[in-house]
């Protein structure tokens, strides 16, 4: 086989959800939602090292959002300084786009229908943007008589180290296509459905 035969493009889409424990790894981070659900979209372009192993090179593009509580420790300090006490709840937004070097190997290459894996890391860039309202009052108004309520916005963009993984079936069809389908884990997990060109 020539190495444009060895060449493939794949992109895929799929449902990706965030664990609220992700972002409490943000020590800054004191209260978030319980988890954020959305979509992770991506394109590899492959090289087949050999009739089971391959290498690619992956860009992803992974979005969700959920509701609930948010707080960070700044922001409880800048509230004591003030004399204000109260909670924060609104919606949180979570981007995470970065580019990956992926290794895999697919199984039993004699029918259609193929197990396979891959591992995968990189580095990524994640934004985290966070709106809603803050509803409290102050320390000295011991009944609360007059609520204090405002909106409230926070933002925390990171560069994060990216490990994960991939597992599932692949598809042979006539025209050198394959389509792949599995569950995956990228900074969050889902299911991703993608379809992989072969010269």
């Amino acid at each position: 086989m020539t190495w444009p035969h060895k060449i493939s493009f794949e992109t895929g889409c799929g449902s990706y959800r965030v664990p609220g424990f992700i972002l409490g790894l943000d020590r800054s981070i004191t209260q978030h939602p319980t988890s954020l659900n959305g979509f992770n979209c991506n394109f590899r372009v492959g090289f087949d090292l050999s009739r089971r192993w391959s290498l690619a090179v992956q860009a992803f593009n992974a979005t969700a959002a959920g509701n609930g509580s948010w707080a960070r420790k700044d922001g409880d300090a800048q509230l004591a300084a003030d004399g204000v006490s109260g909670s924060t709840a609104g919606r949180t937004n979570w981007k995470l786009v970065g580019a990956t070097l992926n290794f895999g190997q697919t199984f039993l290459l004699r029918g259609r229908v193929h197990p396979f894996w891959r591992a995968e890391f990189g580095v990524g860039k994640l934004d985290v943007n966070f709106r809603g309202e803050f509803d409290g009052c102050s320390t000295e108004d011991v009944g609360c008589s007059f609520p204090i309520i405002e909106p409230a916005a926070d933002r925390v963009t990171r560069i994060i180290p990216i490990f994960g993984g991939e597992g599932g079936i692949q598809i042979d069809v006539p025209g050198n296509i394959q389509f792949r389908v599995g569950p995956y884990w990228n900074t969050g997990f889902g299911g991703n459905f993608s379809a992989r060109y072969r010269f």
